[in-house]
């Protein structure tokens, strides 16, 4: 092996070391730096200064990460018709957490998906396998009760690579509207 090859490869256990030790640290993860909650799905969160959400979002519901059941509910989560808000979920591939909207789907007459973001903060883009936030965004069009259900991809779907009967499966939101 050449010194130029010694010298890389050196380099990226290097890089793989230090972005392991940052991902068991939790450093970086938003969802820690705000503080934790005891209804983080009732009332609307806020991030710090060097923390910036997307525009656009509304009330920003933060999901409170419990992974140790594989399908929850959370809320009520309750707004004013007209009243835009996000649940916010940390998503991170090499992880096995991929959400998306899940089956069935939340009533037409009283919710409109707006549309999806996400955000990674800059130490999460350092990092190797650095998750993300990924919020959904919906507006409230009507009164009434729904539910919005998450669906986790490494949970749900057997055909999946990193498939695993273990892990959360979904993650369900009652929503009420006013």
């Amino acid at each position: 092996m050449s010194a130029l090859t010694r010298h890389t490869f050196a380099l990226l256990l290097t890089g793989l070391a230090l972005g392991a030790a940052g991902c068991e640290s939790g450093q970086g993860s938003p969802a820690e730096s705000e503080g934790s909650s005891s209804s983080p799905t009732s009332t609307p969160s806020s991030s710090p200064a060097s923390d910036p959400t997307p525009a656009g979002l509304g009330t920003v519901h933060k999901d409170p990460n419990d992974t140790s059941v594989r399908d929850r509910t959370e809320g009520p989560i309750t707004v004013k018709r007209g009243e835009r808000f996000s649940i916010a979920l940390r998503q991170n591939v090499s992880a096995r957490a991929d959400w998306s909207l899940g089956r069935p789907r939340p009533s037409a007459a009283v919710l409109r998906k707006v549309g999806e973001s996400s955000y990674q903060t800059a130490r999460e883009k350092e990092l190797v396998g650095g998750g993300h936030t990924k919020y959904f965004t919906f507006e409230a069009l009507k009164a009434g009760d729904t539910r919005i259900v998450f669906a986790n991809s490494f949970g749900t779907d057997t055909s999946a690579g990193g498939y695993s009967p273990n892990l959360p499966r979904t993650i369900t939101y009652r929503v009420v509207v006013r």
